[in-house]
Parts: structure tokens; sequence; C-alpha cells
């Protein structure tokens, strides 16, 4: 019996000690830094595979967006100014006007079509 105990003893005394080694690092446990760590090589897995897929940066693409905008408003007043010659009887002119707004629509469209494929996730 004293055999058992005197063993069972000596076999616990490495696990107390490792038990009290937690190595905190700034209050945090070994498995929050594990996590850390593993969430920071995602995040730059994340960051080559956008770059490899083609994804733009941000700013470009805020540029893009900003781009087809502008050139759906512009449509939308080039259709005003053909109403508004077409009502004057300047036939020529406002069918003029209506293929600039039909030719800004498609570019608008086409900008919003990199879009989706450039920088959405």
């Amino acid at each position: 019996m004293f055999k058992k105990i005197s063993l069972l003893v000596f076999l616990s005394i490495p696990l107390m000690i490792l038990a009290d080694d937690h190595g905190k690092k700034e209050g945090k446990s070994p498995k929050e830094m594990k996590k850390m760590e593993m969430m920071k090589k995602k995040e730059t897995q994340m960051k080559k595979e956008m770059e490899r897929w083609g994804r733009w940066k941000p700013e470009d693409c805020k540029k893009v967006s900003e781009a087809s905008g502008f050139f759906l408003y512009a449509a939308g007043e080039a259709m005003k100014e053909g109403e508004g010659h077409e009502s004057m009887g300047h036939q020529e002119m406002a069918d003029k006007l209506y293929l600039d707004a039909l030719a800004l629509a498609e570019l608008a469209a086409n900008y919003a079509v990199n879009y989706d494929a450039y920088c959405k996730k």
C-alpha cells in the first residue's frame, strides 16, 4: 500500500508543476495566444488569396463605385435634356441626347459589373 501511494505521489508531482506554469503573456492564456496567432495567419492568408484572385483595394473600389454613380447621374441628366428638346420639337437633338444617355447608362452598368467582380466578397 505504501508503494502505491508513493508511486501516485511521485507521478503526480510533475503534473502539479506543469499545472502551475501557465506561461501567460499580457494576461492571456496559451490557448488564447494560439487562437490569436491562428487568426493572424488566417487574415494573412485571406489577404494573399484576395490578391491572387484579383480583389481590388478598397480605395480603388470606391472610385469605381463613384464613377458608376456619376455615369448613371449623367445619363439621367442627358435623358432630361433630351425630353426638353423633344418637347420643343428638336427631334434630332433629342435623339442624339437619348443615344448619349444610353451610352452613359451602359458605362455605368459596366462599372457596376466590375465592382461586383473585383470588389464584393
